[in-house]
């Protein structure tokens, strides 16, 4: 318990936060915590009923319509997001506990990624502050004024694994193109977006401006269906997000979606594996596989194919698995039972299907609480097996030979997915070139970075719109031309 509670205020143990007020929670439904290493009931909390999430959207709605926010300055928006940042960065160490508890991550893990979400918030304090919201261009007529304005009122759905580095990429972009925001948490992890509200609370936001709600998949789809809500920014599955997307073409409301991902690692055939393989182990299968952005193929000449296999093995092999509150643990559990059901039902699809496990596939070794699994290697893998085309979202890697760069490009396109990936040489320009080939929305050459500045989203089933970098601002904004005469 004091993992949960130590350093929380009592109000977000009981309340949701809306229209710039702490409501408890009004409906007798709960949702139960549970470990994902002791697999022990941790912590009880409220989840919004129907007239909550009503609520929610309703003080969203007004702040937009009615409230300062988004007849602000940008840089009066700017100050606000820079006392933002200022109350998250005081609670990172808090931020990174509760990504433990809640859903296992390693702590080390957690420490370190957490900045990431933080930086988010610096960044779009900076951006908005000198973006141009208008500009002047030319006519035969005279001139024309292009306005940049808020879309409105935004829903902001994020999922379990990253709940707090992901609501990053939405929050203060939305803020900061002057939309009103219902956060929705999910009901795995709903405490970080609470601990947002709380921080948000002490810089001063505007009440209404950042609304708070945890609720389950009925209350989830009233509030993507509310006429109330302009723009809807999810992250999290394929089917939900097709389902968010026919409901919010309905009413031709804005999206966007950051779907599933399987992703390649392309190794060219001059690739130092010396330097390859620490570069990229930690991106395969980081927080046990449950990234979207792990990179769970890899692709390497067949010539070399052995020694790929070889040497990734041994690196993974040397990974420790363990409590995720120790800091020397490189993966600990995964989320819950049916995801523990779910991984390891990959693991047996591949072995009947014809795939050779290399290490892992099972249960790790001293456990006997939690859902630990082995990390997992498989070779001998063709194009066509399931564990080379779904997403498993748990520790498991697959390495797969190709003939020349043309076929590990046609490998690398062949999936519904298309968010991520890298490629490892010699030649970092002619690395470049291999990644221009692949069809996927974020790569990196020799290692693997995610920069606030710099767009992130994917492609086919990887989901719609990007996030980060003036992208991400731009896409909660709506463009409007006014033509003037000459003066």
């Amino acid at each position: 318990m004091s993992a949960f509670t130590v350093d929380l205020p009592d109000e977000l143990l009981h309340c949701f936060y809306t229209g710039g007020r702490w409501v408890p929670g009004a409906s007798s439904r709960r949702v139960t915590l549970v470990s994902p290493s002791s697999e022990e009931e941790t912590l009880s909390l409220p989840l919004a009923d129907g007239a909550e999430v009503d609520r929610a959207v309703e003080a969203a709605r007004t702040a937009f319509d009615s409230g300062p926010w988004p007849r602000m300055t940008a840089s009066e928006r700017a100050g606000y997001l820079r006392r933002f940042a200022d109350e998250i960065r005081t609670r990172l160490p808090l931020l990174a506990r509760l990504w433990t508890a809640q859903v296992g991550a390693p702590i080390s893990f957690a420490q370190g990624l957490i900045h990431a979400g933080e930086s988010r918030f610096d960044h779009f304090a900076e951006l908005v502050d000198g973006y141009a919201f208008r500009e002047r261009r030319p006519t035969a007529r005279g001139h024309a004024r292009v306005v940049r304005e808020p879309v409105g009122v935004a829903a902001l759905i994020a999922p379990w694994n990253a709940t707090f580095n992901i609501f990053s990429h939405k929050i203060p972009a939305a803020l900061a193109a002057g939309c009103t925001v219902v956060l929705k948490s999910p009901v795995e992890s709903p405490l970080d977006a609470l601990v947002i509200a709380h921080a948000a609370e002490a810089a001063g936001i505007p009440p209404g401006v950042l609304n708070v709600i945890t609720a389950d998949t009925q209350e989830s789809a009233q509030l993507v269906a509310s006429a109330a809500v302009d723009k809807i920014s999810f992250t999290g599955s394929v089917p939900t997000g097709r389902r968010i997307a026919e409901v919010a073409a309905q009413r031709m409301a804005r999206t966007t979606l950051e779907l599933g991902g399987k992703s390649a690692a392309i190794i060219l055939e001059d690739a130092d594996l010396s330097t390859v393989v620490p570069a990229l182990t930690p991106f395969t299968m980081p927080f046990s596989g449950q990234i979207c952005f792990s990179q769970t193929r890899i692709l390497a000449p067949r010539h070399r194919l052995a020694e790929v296999a070889e040497a990734y093995t041994a690196a993974v092999r040397a990974l420790r698995v363990g409590d995720p509150w120790d800091p020397t643990t490189d993966l600990g559990p995964v989320l819950n039972a049916r995801q523990y059901q779910r991984v390891l039902g990959y693991v047996e699809t591949g072995r009947r299907e014809g795939a050779r496990l290399l290490t892992g596939g099972g249960r790790s070794a001293g456990f006997d609480r939690g859902y630990y699994i082995d990390p997992t290697v498989f070779t001998d893998v063709t194009p066509e097996m399931t564990i080379a085309r779904e997403e498993i979202f748990g520790p498991v890697v697959t390495v797969q030979g190709y003939r020349d760069v043309d076929e590990a490009v046609r490998l690398a396109n062949d999936t519904d997915f298309g968010l991520s990936g890298s490629v490892f040489g010699a030649d970092a320009e002619r690395a470049f070139d291999v990644a221009l080939r692949v069809d996927t929305g974020h790569l990196a050459v020799n290692g693997f970075e995610i920069s606030p500045n710099v767009p992130f989203g994917g492609r086919k089933l990887s989901g719609h719109g990007r996030e980060g970098g003036p992208e991400g601002l731009e896409s909660f904004l709506e463009t409007k031309a006014v033509f003037m005469p000459a003066s």
